[in-house]
């Protein structure tokens, strides 16, 4: 779930409703990435929770979340300078997804003064940062000064707002004000050009604009007519006054995730929806889901992870079996001499040395022997150590690839589940593990059939690019979705998604493919890579073995690209 700047507007609204005039009684910190407060006011207690999870947000929980027995020292030190203090505003700035809660407290020196917290919820970027007159005096998350950090966030240093804070609000501009500002942009896509210099723009702020603009967002500005450039800002004049009157939320289901936003979207109405009163609600109701989700899902992936540990230890003694077999055709040697030389009478010794007679140097062999048994019963005791050996090496080696392909299915299964976000997935996850009686119980979470509309679909230049997220929706679209004609993308000797490039009879441009490819490299375990290997070939060079594990496919006739992994 991700909040853009017009939803957090609505829910800065709602926080100043239910928390004004609050005085915060406690303070803890839950984990590394979250904070709760307790907050109390006329109406009652509240309980205020930012977390900086992988759905950054801030929200009043229904009931108090568990709190840790040992707080830290940030939790500390915000007990000593914020609680007891009264929230004097809960502000947001300038359409942006940053929040700014004043509070009033009295110093050491009985002082009234106003620290502030700045809850700043811009995705990787996201923090929580305390000051007072403009000074960090603590964080959530600190940054030194250092070439990667966009700036220096640490104590004493002074509190400076996150790059392209300045942008507008665009709902405060007239169409032709906006029309005029319009002439300046001309080689940027409509939609980077509302996006550089506006705030509150999102996906789907956009894409409405574009559904009852007519106007496609990815046009360059250059490209549209006078009267196209009027009618598209007419059309964000229009939105804005719609804003005007927004409360709730209305939670869209698209493509097996929430979309919620504080009006009604003509864009998404063929989709099913709900309605909230208040965000808060839905806030409220997707945390208690999404902590449920997350519990499932880390019992999944520490079960996952167990079975990776144990089928690693196995490779490792099948491979240390298969490395005794080194010694078999030394065996083999000693039971031929010892038969060569049977007739000398070395019987019931510990060992004999003679002449090779079976390589070109004739070098001198020692050979160990059971002083219990003859010269001959020794050679057949070596011819049974090699023959049982040869047969343990054919069957080591037959071993050690399907528990290899075990293990490569156990990598693709902790991929899925690291990159799952939906209760869907997670319960497909699921039913396929236990149809591969990875975890017990009966398997009533029957897989259900996959469907076009499920499946993550892109754009490359006008084609469609399709990508699968667990090895449920890969096996579809490789199988079952694409062409025989069409380009299949996977990153090379590693987990990940199946990449189809939807060719559609047409021949794709080597920036498509690049496109594609680099999909295929942010989709996979190489995502942190500065540059990843991906195998392309066409979906008719790709085959399933029979019996062979869910995502699991063999090809020929790849081209192998280095690309850069990008979303």
């Amino acid at each position: 779930m991700n909040l853009d700047g017009i939803t957090l507007h609505c829910i800065t609204n709602e926080l100043a409703d239910i928390l004004k005039g609050g005085q915060i009684s406690k303070i803890y910190q839950l984990d590394a990435r979250s904070l709760y407060f307790r907050v109390f006011n006329d109406t009652g207690i509240h309980h205020l929770v930012i977390t900086l999870d992988d759905s950054p947000r801030l929200y009043v929980a229904d009931t108090m979340p568990p709190t840790p027995d040992i707080p830290t020292g940030l939790c500390m030190f915000l007990r000593k300078y914020y609680e007891n203090g009264r929230i004097a505003s809960i502000a947001q700035l300038h359409l942006d997804r940053l929040i700014e809660i004043a509070v009033d407290v009295l110093d050491m020196s009985g002082r009234l003064v106003t620290r502030k917290i700045h809850v700043e919820l811009m995705g990787k970027y996201s923090n929580v940062i305390f000051t007072e007159d403009g000074t960090i005096i603590e964080a959530l998350i600190k940054t030194g000064k250092n070439k990667q950090a966009l700036r220096t966030i640490a104590p004493k240093e002074p509190y400076a707002f996150p790059p392209n804070f300045m942008r507008m609000d665009p709902f405060a501009f007239s169409a032709q004000e906006l029309t005029d500002m319009m002439e300046t942009g001309t080689d940027e896509p409509l939609k980077t050009w509302m996006l550089k210099r506006f705030n509150g723009m999102s996906t789907i702020v956009l894409n409405e604009l574009s559904y009852d603009s007519g106007i496609d967002a990815a046009r360059t500005v250059g490209d549209l007519s006078p009267a196209d450039r009027f009618a598209w800002c007419r059309t964000v004049e229009t939105f804005g006054k719609r804003l005007e009157g927004m409360s709730g939320a209305y939670v869209y289901t698209v493509k097996g995730k929430e979309v919620i936003f504080p009006l009604e979207l003509h864009s998404l109405a063929p989709y099913p929806r709900r309605h909230f009163t208040l965000i808060e609600t839905y806030l409220s109701e997707y945390q208690a889901t999404h902590r449920s989700l997350n519990g499932e899902q880390e019992q999944l992936q520490k079960k996952v992870g167990k079975l990776i540990e144990k089928q690693k230890r196995k490779i490792k003694r099948i491979a240390s079996e298969m490395k005794e077999t080194k010694k078999m055709d030394t065996y083999k040697l000693y039971g031929d001499l010892l038969m060569i030389y049977a007739y000398e009478k070395h019987d019931h010794e510990k060992e004999v040395t003679v002449q090779n007679l079976l390589s070109e140097a004739q070098e001198k062999v020692t050979i160990p022997l059971n002083p219990a048994y003859s010269m001959t019963d020794n050679a057949n005791r070596y011819y049974k150590r090699y023959t049982k050996m040869r047969n343990r090496k054919q069957m080591s080696a037959q071993l050690h690839e399907e528990n290899q392909k075990r293990l490569d299915y156990l990598y693709s299964l902790e991929y899925a589940l690291e990159n799952t976000s939906t209760k869907d997935e997670i319960a497909d996850i699921k039913a396929e593990m236990k149809q591969m009686n990875l975890i017990s119980g009966h398997n009533r979470d029957k897989l259900k059939k996959e469907s076009a509309q499920d499946i993550l679909t892109l754009k490359a230049d006008g084609l469609d690019i399709w990508v699968g997220r667990n090895n449920r929706q890969n096996d579809f679209l490789t199988l079952k979705k694409a062409h025989p004609y069409d380009l299949w993308f996977h990153v090379k000797n590693q987990p990940g998604s199946h990449v189809i490039l939807a060719c559609h009879n047409v021949t794709p441009t080597d920036a498509q493919i690049e496109r594609a490819a680099q999909l295929a490299a942010y989709y996979s375990k190489a995502r942190e890579s500065s540059k990843v290997e991906v195998d392309c070939t066409l979906v008719r060079h790709v085959k399933k073995p029979a019996h062979a594990v869910p995502g699991y496919v063999i090809f020929t006739d790849q081209t192998t690209y280095m690309v850069e992994p990008k979303k």
